[in-house]
């Protein structure tokens, strides 16, 4: 009787932000966002959808290749981890559009895929929002066998190495890529850019006063395109030209762990954008799969112990934040929790125990911060909170982005492995036995 009270009295105390969540509810909520991608976020055409106005009652197209490839990875994960091969059927339909955007043979910019950038840049085409999206379709060849994904990505990584890197010499362009494609001219912008200067290039003022190098070209690894090249054709050479890339890209990082000196960063750190120091540190990692050299690590680790500085107590981080963690604190950002959270959990599993505890605040913060299953409007129904206001033209748009649930679903479908006493990299890495 008194071990039963006792054990009463434990279940009503509250539980610590920091310890782990039970691994029934994080299969539910895994189970409830893989369902939210496949039916909501997965369109008929392959299509992923990206930002949905809860004003106009809306959804907004924006970067789809990106979005698309990270949906089709995030299927295949959970797919794998709850073991529903209607998730994967679904990821191929992701890869089918993905790769039927191809530039045809005869064109200028063939081999590439036609991946507009959306919202105010309209069709232009940036270097991320195809590589951002490629792991998924290098995922897919590896999760079907069907080696039409992984080949298309191939094509695009293998025009955008021909096409845009900085020529040796270029002041301040030491191992970086040029950012911008024009598809109306199938030229690769050198002098403009497109942030700060719009989206149509003014030739003359480009002329007199370019811009800074580091304004329109990055080291550009996110995705860690070359890597997957390398694995997926065997050819050594896209694995040297991935650690150059690395290793160009460790040398510009500031001792803050980010990488300040390039857009969407701010350069005086009065706003640090929430996942592209996590695409860059996530990069590092595969630097040291593929050469074993712990100094990538390192550096990702340095980006990850940012975030827990700037990081609320309960795992809250938001869009609007600067190098010392100020926030005006109006925009919850669910995707860089997730994404945190997918680089401390490999991180731990390389031997860097001190993110431990941060894992679980972040489980516990994704599980308990999504809308409703049975939410009344089905658009939101099961995702995760990943908020952007926005004002134009004297309307307020109310934004939930996708990529909350669809870094959420890659980080708990990790995060299950982990909690199963896999090695979350054996398995992303084809390591697993």
């Amino acid at each position: 009787m008194r071990r039963a009270l006792l054990a009463f009295a434990l279940a009503l105390l509250p539980v610590p932000a920091h310890a782990a969540p039970r691994v029934e509810a994080v299969e539910a909520a895994l189970a409830t966002l893989a369902d939210h991608a496949a039916q909501v976020l997965m369109t008929e055409e392959g299509r992923g959808r990206a930002d949905y106005d809860m004003v106009a009652v809306r959804w907004h197209s924006y970067e789809d290749h990106w979005h698309t490839g990270q949906l089709v990875w995030a299927l295949l994960e959970a797919g794998a981890v709850l073991d529903r091969p209607d998730l994967v059927a679904t990821a191929r339909r992701g890869g089918d559009w993905w790769i039927a955007t191809e530039y045809p043979a005869g064109h200028p910019l063939a081999g590439l895929v036609a991946a507009a950038h959306g919202d105010r840049l309209g069709e232009l085409i940036n270097f991320t929002t195809i590589a951002d999206g490629t792991p998924g379709l290098f995922a897919l060849t590896r999760a079907t066998g069907d080696p039409r994904y992984a080949d298309a990505a191939t094509r695009s990584g293998r025009w955008l190495w021909a096409n845009t890197r900085v020529p040796e010499g270029t002041p301040g362009g030491e191992g970086l890529f040029y950012n911008i494609i024009d598809p109306a001219t199938g030229e690769v912008w050198r002098d403009w850019d497109v942030h700060t200067q719009g989206p149509i290039r003014d030739a003359d003022k480009a002329a007199r006063a370019p811009a800074p190098i580091t304004r329109v070209a990055r080291p550009n690894i996110e995705g860690f395109l070359f890597h997957d090249m390398c694995r997926h054709t065997g050819d050594k050479v896209w694995c040297d030209r991935f650690i150059a890339q690395a290793d160009a890209l460790l040398a510009r990082q500031h001792e803050s762990g980010l990488w300040l000196e390039f857009e969407p960063n701010e350069a005086d750190g009065s706003q640090i954008h929430p996942r592209f120091n996590i695409w860059n540190a996530e990069a590092l990692l595969q630097a040291y799969e593929v050469s074993g050299d712990r100094k990538y690590l390192e550096g990702a680790a340095r980006t990850a112990r940012w975030a827990q500085k700037v990081m609320q107590k309960d795992g809250t981080l938001f869009y609007r934040t600067s190098i010392d963690g100020a926030s005006n604190r109006a925009e919850v950002t669910g995707s860089a929790v997730a994404f945190n959270g997918i680089l401390m959990l490999r991180l731990k599993d390389y031997g860097f125990t001190e993110f431990a505890p941060t894992i679980d605040v972040f489980a516990r913060w994704l599980i308990a911060n999504r809308y409703a299953a049975d939410h009344p409007d089905s658009n939101l129904a099961g995702a995760v909170i990943d908020t952007r206001l926005k004002l134009a033209d004297g309307k307020v748009a109310l934004i939930n982005r996708d990529v909350g649930s669809t870094f959420g679903i890659r980080f708990l479908s990790l995060y299950l492995r982990d909690r199963q006493c896999e090695d979350v990299n054996a398995w992303l890495n084809g390591r697993a036995p």
